[in-house]
């Protein structure tokens, strides 16, 4: 009878170790006078610093178990923005588990609160926090974080013909001569720069103003809504965000621009002593972590 009993006791004991381990947890950012922090928390149990995780509960997805992960850990009430590359290893128990991660934005407060599953919870900048953390698998998590890094050049127009003047679809008003050597300057002017996309308003003085660009590196101009004059903030917002691993260039108009530098400086985005909106500048967007830290102003080329 014993027998019997041992051989059912085993092959649970053999599905269990077979069985994934499934957690998710957060990486969270915060951006502070130009640099980006995150949260590692201090787990007593095991005396290493990671980034907040934890275990699925029943009838729990990864998603609601990130932010519950983090919530009780680091006290932080939080939105998920993008999905890492997941990590995949075997526990100290010998069971698969994989574990994935989201790049986190805290809603509101950066205060950290931890619970009793940690002992400590703190905010590091990334070279720091890549040091603290006790394993490679968890750096690798940090580093597919920092590849979110592309930077983004936005540029107002160049200079078009009289608004006034222009008896067609404003659309359709195409760039002065004036502006068409302002379009050949930006080829110089960006010449030292990495360039993945090229974007732009489908107005014809937007596209007119990127084509020597496009032209010279070889790349096709993308036509964009969200870089329409009279666009939503949020909208341009939006994009900028889906191109954070892409160094890209958008071409919008007079507008938009500054709503865009104004909200990202409100932000925590540091911001140089020289800014102007004017037609072909250039701000130059550098990111760290998928999250925009600061700008710089390039004024027009002289006529």
């Amino acid at each position: 009878m014993a027998e019997g009993v041992e051989a059912p006791r085993a092959e649970q004991a053999l599905l269990a170790m077979t069985i994934e381990v499934r957690a998710a947890g957060g990486v969270v950012r915060r951006r502070v006078d130009g640099h980006v922090l995150t949260v590692l928390v201090h787990r007593p149990r095991y005396d290493d610093w990671t980034f907040p995780k934890g275990k699925l509960l029943d009838g729990e997805s990864f998603e609601e178990a990130a932010l519950r992960e983090v919530l009780e850990e680091a006290g932080l009430d939080c939105r998920i923005d993008a999905e890492l590359p997941p990590l995949h290893y075997i526990d100290q128990d010998g069971r698969p588990k994989v574990v994935r991660y989201w790049s986190m934005d805290v809603l509101d407060g950066a205060d950290l609160r931890p619970t009793d599953e940690v002992d400590e919870a703190r905010w590091f900048t990334l070279d720091e926090a890549r040091k603290m953390l006790s394993y490679d698998r968890d750096r690798e998590v940090l580093d597919a974080l920092n590849a979110q890094g592309a930077p983004a050049y936005l540029i107002r127009h160049a200079k078009a013909g009289d608004r006034a003047r222009w008896t067609g679809d404003d659309l359709s008003r195409p760039l002065s001569k004036t502006g068409h050597r302002q379009a050949k300057a930006l080829v110089r002017v960006l010449s030292s720069r990495p360039i993945q996309r090229i974007l732009s308003s489908p107005a014809v003085r937007c596209v007119e103003t990127v084509r020597p660009l496009a032209d010279q590196r070889g790349l096709p101009i993308e036509a964009h809504d969200e870089l329409l004059e009279g666009a939503s903030l949020s909208g341009l917002l939006g994009l900028l965000d889906e191109l954070r691993s892409s160094a890209s260039v958008l071409c919008g108009h007079g507008d938009l621009i500054p709503a865009v530098v104004e909200h990202l400086e409100a932000q925590g985005m540091l911001v140089g002593s020289d800014r102007g909106w004017k037609k072909a500048s250039v701000w130059v967007l550098e990111r760290e972590a998928g999250l925009i830290v600061s700008a710089r102003y390039i004024p027009p080329s002289p006529d």
